[in-house]
């Protein structure tokens, strides 16, 4: 990272998380510095930082206000940290969006990893407004992205047939292929719980993706799904995934 900027409406917590950045890479430039949404939008406009700390709730619409106006102009944003005093529900739904985060107060370790897992590639603001979205609606969001050779790709959960834990990567699969996604089908599960079913220890559909439940001899069984793929059920989550696909 050779540029940041921060967007915070409190002078004593932004002055605060300038002097940490300073003292964890002290190299990097603060492009800008902005108290409202409105200074924030001039700035970006003309200023690409490669890292934008962006507080949630500043006048006169709060980063709501940022994205909307960022996704109707088109403008791409460089990767956001999030600074959030939310709960953990709320940073959840910011990873979708492939965002970081950092928790109110901000602590120096804290800090310190994000700077270190921050990816380079500009942001489309739909999925982040979608991220913010959900945490209001207390949803998950409809969207979320996956890092594709250096880019990130927008997908939907409406789009995803099934997912799988192969050789310890979490895959995601659509019509379009399939694609690695950082996160774990534990912390998935109840997440996706009103679409999804989680079938094995390594493996969850989406309920409107199944064609038929074949049911084996000892419990055990395997969906066929309309995409042609095969998904084993264990025979723990058989009386489960029977109950869901019967209230179809």
């Amino acid at each position: 990272m050779k540029t940041y900027a921060l967007v915070e409406d409190e002078p004593p917590a932004r002055a605060r998380l300038k002097r940490l950045v300073q003292e964890l890479a002290p190299a990097a430039t603060c492009l800008f510095e902005a108290a409202d949404g409105l200074e924030a939008m001039a700035c970006l406009r003309s200023r690409k930082p490669d890292l934008l700390f962006l507080d949630i709730e500043f006048p006169p619409e709060g980063a709501f206000g940022l994205l909307r106006k960022a996704k109707a102009e088109g403008l791409a944003l460089p990767p956001i940290a999030f600074v959030t005093a939310f709960d953990r529900y709320a940073v959840e739904a910011f990873r979708w969006a492939a965002c970081d985060y950092l928790m109110k107060p901000v602590a120096r370790e804290q800090l310190q990893e994000t700077l270190a897992r921050i990816q380079p590639p500009a942001l489309d603001p739909a999925p982040l407004l979608s991220a913010l979205e959900a945490v209001q609606g207390n949803r998950v969001p409809e969207r979320f992205t996956v890092l594709v050779k250096g880019r990130l790709r927008v997908l939907a959960w409406a789009d995803v047939t099934h997912l799988r834990t192969e050789n310890r990567l979490l895959f995601v699969h659509t019509a379009e292929g399939r694609f690695v996604l950082d996160r774990t089908l534990d912390e998935l599960e109840a997440l996706l719980v009103t679409r999804f079913q989680r079938t094995h220890r390594s493996a969850m559909v989406a309920l409107d993706a199944v064609k038929e439940l074949e049911v084996e001899a000892g419990g055990f069984g395997e969906l066929a799904l309309k995409d042609g793929s095969r998904i084993p059920v264990s025979r723990d989550r058989m009386a489960e995934v029977r109950r869901r696909l019967g209230k179809r």
